[in-house]
């Protein structure tokens, strides 16, 4: 979709000589949700932006490491899930809405909260089937005793 808007805003502004102003704004909202969004996504498949050299040092304390970041993850998204849902709330009551598109602008930040609340789902998800996956291979060994 942002492709879409800023090709049509290339077209009309070299084509037809006319700027489109809601293109810009879209493509920006486009945007915020996309990063958002993607916060699961790097949960789900432990994508996110991590210092690793402790690992590559101590390759022993990948997993320890991992564990941690992930706790200090999760921490920052419970300690930021208050305060979001408080800001959408609060531009919601204020009743602003965009320049351009004249959209609520609490749908714009409603993403971030959402984000958040997706990034703590799929924390749990990833743990439960790390739990699920060790209880499988402790009764495998069990049972191949």
């Amino acid at each position: 979709m942002i492709t879409i808007c800023m090709f049509a805003q290339v077209v009309s502004r070299y084509v037809f000589l006319s700027s489109l102003v809601w293109t810009e704004e879209l493509s920006r909202y486009f945007f915020i949700l996309l990063a958002f969004s993607g916060l699961s996504f790097g949960m789900r498949y432990s994508a996110h932006l991590r210092i690793d050299i402790l690992d590559t040092v101590f390759p022993i304390l990948k997993k320890p490491f991992e564990y941690l970041s992930d706790l200090c993850f999760v921490i920052i998204c419970f300690i930021m899930l208050l305060p979001a849902f408080a800001g959408v709330n609060s531009i919601r009551l204020s009743g602003q809405v965009s320049p351009a598109l004249e959209i609520p602008m609490w749908w714009v930040y409603l993403p971030f909260a959402v984000g958040i609340v997706l990034c703590l789902i799929r924390a749990v998800e990833k743990y439960v089937k790390k739990f699920i996956a060790f209880n499988a291979s402790k009764r495998g060994e069990v049972e191949g005793a």
